[in-house]
């Protein structure tokens, strides 16, 4: 998959990603043993992508084979409620928050040439998290009862000592992915992308593998079932672990950490480390009280939140999270150069060709989960108790997250842009301004239209954060290079798309609509097939992506 906003854009985010290690001059030091060539040029970008397709793919498999077995019931929402407490750890210590410390000092000091002192600092690095990120799990293990309270108060007594048990087994799941942060983020500095974001991939199978032969073979099912699940995830963060440890290894030559807190690199990074975890606790704490107030709603509204919240961040991933992790290696680089004149222009120019290539796809992506979030529903998670009517409940939320993709995706590349910057206080503040907006329309808006509500607060929440974040970096750097950006071609092809994917809807019979498959309903999966066909063939028309131009690169 490859998108840009212009015909050279296919490849465009990889070249951006792999300057830094091509560029950097190693000293004379003993190096560990090199590992496989590096890839070159459009390559990077297709490994970057094919990575993350295949772990969220993975996802949308895991959460069907939920949907199979726990539909949008009870279970369903203790699931969702449990899986968000505990990964607090994981979200106030993981990969967003190394973004703003780790990953920049660590990429800076390899493009400086200071390969032997890099390695040392991730290996303190490593040190610390392990420590903070043990103590994490332990105290919110020891505390999940109140913490269960506060994410989801509207719970009963029984919901709750469920959501409170399996929080228990989550807690230390998310301890094993946040050191799995860490590998990634040692493994993006290096230019290795596939493996960091494929890994997550086993993290998922094992969640299937533990539902499907206790659920199907040995016919477990209620809590029974909820907690295999629980532990099959609390397996497959230790496989994901295991996967990705081997080749940091190879990179930072041992795997010994320590707690070296003199290290100057580790007090810069440190110095940032208050106002990154601050940023991703106000978010944590949004998603914590939406969770809080859905609970207080009708039954199966947490479950239905938590599916649309999963479809919704398959192309958030790709498009958002994504770019701004290709993004943040050479953002950083950037930082090293000491005009700051020629520093400014170069992290303009590529914060707006980062804009464009999240454009191409996130505005048609964004049509499509408004247009036609039924079929994209029906295909991904209608099958066993998740039925007709769960469908049509999960859509119209995934209609309103639609209007929020672009603004989500290019928040996230502002926020790298500022943690490559060494700011993480900005993205604090503005994140405060999120919640309250968030919270405040929400509960206006909670009682006419329940859970609906609530995501409509946190889209236009979303579009606020993003606004005022891209006003303050224009001023701080002098542009945010948005003359790459295209937005006609977009736009259009997206509209037109939606349109034959809705004109497959309405022309298809109605007795043939409920027809199968496999296990995938007919009508829905064809009105999803015209609408990726032409827009495939309206992108390659309008320019926005070059086949033949990345072909000729790959080879």
């Amino acid at each position: 998959m490859a998108a840009g906003a212009d015909e050279e854009s296919t490849s465009e985010s990889a070249e951006v990603a792999n300057q830094i290690a091509e560029n950097a001059t190693e000293p004379p030091a003993p190096e560990p043993p090199s590992p496989a060539p590096k890839p070159a040029g459009g390559r990077g970008a297709a490994l970057v992508t094919a990575g993350i397709i295949l772990a969220r793919l993975a996802g949308i498999v895991r959460q069907r084979v939920q949907a199979h077995y726990f539909g949008t019931g009870p279970l369903a929402d203790v699931l969702t409620a449990a899986f968000r407490l505990g990964n607090i750890t994981q979200n106030l210590l993981g990969e967003g928050t190394l973004s703003a410390t780790f990953i920049p000092v660590y990429a800076k000091l390899r493009a400086e040439g200071k390969a032997a002192e890099a390695r040392r600092f991730a290996l303190a690095a490593l040190g610390l998290l392990a420590a903070v990120s043990g103590l994490a799990s332990i105290v919110g293990a020891v505390f999940a009862p109140w913490l269960s309270f506060i994410i989801a108060a509207g719970f009963d007594g029984e919901r709750r000592d469920l959501t409170v048990s399996m929080a228990r087994v989550l807690f230390p799941m998310t301890g094993l992915l946040v050191l799995s942060a860490w590998a990634l983020g040692v493994l993006n500095a290096h230019r290795r992308f596939f493996l960091p974001y494929a890994a997550p991939v086993v993290w998922s199978l094992a969640q299937i593998a533990g539902m499907v032969a206790f659920g199907t073979f040995l016919h477990t099912t209620g809590a029974d079932l909820a907690h295999v699940l629980a532990y099959s995830a609390l397996l497959g963060a230790g496989l994901q672990l295991f996967i990705l440890l081997p080749a940091t290894r190879r990179l930072v030559g041992g795997l010994t950490p320590t707690l070296n807190t003199k290290d100057p690199n580790v007090r810069q990074a440190s110095a940032r480390l208050p106002g990154a975890i601050a940023g991703r606790g106000i978010i944590q704490i949004s998603g914590l009280i939406d969770t809080q107030l859905v609970s207080f709603l009708a039954p199966g509204d947490t479950a239905a939140f938590g599916y649309a919240q999963t479809i919704y961040l398959l192309p958030m991933a790709l498009l958002g999270t994504g770019e701004a992790a290709a993004a943040l290696p050479e953002l950083a680089r950037d930082t090293a150069e000491q005009d700051a004149e020629k520093r400014n222009i170069a992290m303009a120019d590529r914060i707006g060709k980062s804009i464009a290539r999240v454009a191409t796809l996130s505005i048609p992506a964004g049509l499509s989960l408004t247009l036609m979030g039924r079929e994209l529903v029906a295909v991904i998670v209608q099958t066993g108790k998740f039925d007709q009517s769960a469908t049509e409940r999960v859509a119209i939320l995934l209609a309103a997250y639609g209007f929020s993709l672009f603004a989500n995706a290019v928040g996230r590349i502002l926020i790298t842009a500022s943690y490559a910057l060494g700011d993480t206080k900005t993205p604090v503040r503005y994140a405060i301004y999120r919640v309250v907006v968030s919270t405040v329309i929400a509960l206006l808006l909670m009682k006419p239209l329940g859970v609906l509500g609530v995501v409509i607060g946190a889209v236009v929440a979303g579009w606020v954060e993003t606004i005022t974040l891209g006003i303050r970096l224009h001023k701080q750097i002098g542009g945010l290079g948005l003359s790459n950006v295209r937005w006609v071609s977009p736009l259009a092809a997206g509209l037109l798309a939606c349109g034959a994917g809705i004109l497959v809807r309405l022309i298809f019979p109605e007795q043939w609509a409920g027809m199968r498959i496999v296990t995938f309903p007919l009508g829905p999966s064809l009105s999803l097939v015209a609408f990726g066909a032409v827009f495939l063939a309206l992108a390659t028309a309008f320019g926005m992506l070059n086949v033949r131009a990345l072909l000729r690169r790959r080879r």
